[in-house]
């Protein structure tokens, strides 16, 4: 007797090696794009063109805020409209033109609008490309963390393109004036990236007999626990993630400083990526052993660790080599925050979502994280900065301890919630779902 007629599900087939490798090269793509310039943009932007420390916060948050219309606009146009590679290449050439754009501007607020505009078009694709990945792949929980990994690669590459070629020998003003570099090649990038979406596997709306509006189902899923506690909890650790973002490269700055090195601060950085690398790897197994919730609780804790690493570098004050090795086991803590937060996070919302909203969910999620997190977390660590930063035009170095102990509140309170209110259990995905969006 077959295991489908004992009432046991078949497993999962594979995926066709051809397919796999080209949506691999989408994640590489698509995260080499941000990865030219997000590790080093807050200390281009207070360095090179004189931001305050409010104003490195300002635009930070910039580059959260166009994806709060996402779940109303974008998951819309690919759950209901347009194929999901055509809106992704759209989003990606008027994306790369901004990107051009603003590596030509100095003003404050010109960067900023541009920054503004283009995180509308550039952070929905992230939740996209997920979502793409998700419709086409056969086993998702074991073949989608491989397929992301090569998005880690892609945010990796950059730094040391930029760093050991174009960087390379410069230091003082000519070093600060050269990072903007950075900008030129994510643009080029996204326009590579327009072309290459178009040759992705063709991915329509989702056809149904039963047209609901697709952001009224996924706001009727928040009557669900492990939805809502999931979407707020992510919610606060986009914070400490943004915060993370803001002022990782300054901060690093003032290390690499107090040992006279010159322009490395992307390539420690990627000791995050290189870490991650091993963690998506790793992840799907991780998943299937210890379930949901014990890998996100575990991500949350890597948050919570990475800011008191940094907190101690200043605070204990050790030499130069033993400030790089603290700040390098913060950086590595990266991979697991990301691996085991933020992508598991994406997975679990692929488990519940109904197929014909699947769109929406994803990017409803990705606003909470990417967006209206990512935004507020720009806000709050700049009005930290603010607080505990070094007077601008002065050498001095910011308070980093008091900064970083400051998001390692947040990041202990995110840890407590979920522990207490996250179910250990996943709930049953389409029977709940399918009821919620009746």
């Amino acid at each position: 007797m077959s295991s489908e007629a004992m009432g046991i599900p078949e497993p999962p087939g594979r995926s066709p090696g051809v397919l796999l490798g080209r949506l691999s090269l989408m994640m590489f793509l698509q995260y080499f794009v941000q990865g030219a310039y997000l590790p080093v943009a807050s200390v281009y932007v207070e360095r090179s063109l004189g931001f305050s420390k409010g104003e490195v916060g300002l635009f930070i948050a910039a580059l959260a805020v166009g994806p709060i219309v996402a779940p109303f606009v974008v998951g819309q146009l690919v759950d209901r409209l347009f194929a999901t590679e055509r809106v992704m290449a759209v989003c990606h050439l008027v994306g790369g033109l901004l990107m051009l754009a603003l590596y030509t501007q100095r003003q404050v607020w010109v960067v900023i609008l541009l920054g503004t505009l283009y995180s509308i078009l550039y952070v929905p694709t992230m939740m996209l490309a997920n979502s793409l990945a998700f419709r086409h792949l056969e086993d998702r929980e074991l073949e989608f963390p491989w397929v992301r990994l090569f998005g880690t690669l892609g945010f990796i590459a950059p730094a040391y393109v930029v760093e050991f070629w174009w960087l390379r020998g410069l230091e003082g003003v000519e070093l600060q004036q050269a990072r903007g570099v950075v900008f030129a090649l994510s643009g080029l990038a996204g326009l590579v990236m327009a072309a290459y979406c178009l040759t992705l596997p063709h991915t329509p709306p989702q056809k149904h007999q039963a047209r609901k509006y697709a952001p009224g189902a996924v706001v009727a899923m928040l009557r669900r626990r492990d939805f809502l506690s999931l979407v707020v909890v992510s919610f606060f650790i986009a914070m400490a993630h943004q915060f993370v973002v803001a002022w990782n490269s300054p901060f690093l700055r003032d290390i690499l400083d107090t040992g006279g090195w010159g322009a490395y601060e992307q390539t420690l950085s990627s000791l995050g990526q290189i870490c991650e690398l091993g963690v998506l790897a790793a992840l799907g197994l991780v998943l299937r052993h210890i379930g949901f919730k014990a890998t996100m609780l575990l991500g949350a804790l890597a948050y919570l660790s990475r800011c008191v690493l940094f907190a101690l570098v200043f605070g204990l004050d050790p030499p130069f080599a033993g400030k790089l090795v603290l700040a390098g086991i913060g950086q590595a803590l990266h991979g697991l925050c990301f691996g085991f937060f933020l992508a598991v996070g994406y997975m679990y919302v692929d488990r519940i979502a109904p197929d014909d909203i699947r769109g929406s969910m994803q990017t409803l999620y990705g606003s909470f994280v990417l967006a209206l997190g990512f935004f507020a977390g720009g806000f709050m660590s700049g009005l930290i900065g603010q607080w505990f930063g070094a007077e601008p035009g002065t050498t001095a170095i910011s308070d980093w301890t008091s900064i970083w102990l400051s998001c390692a509140a947040l990041c202990a309170a995110c840890c407590v919630a979920f522990a207490l209110w996250f179910p250990r259990v996943p709930q049953q995905g389409f029977p709940a779902a399918a009821e919620a969006t009746s």
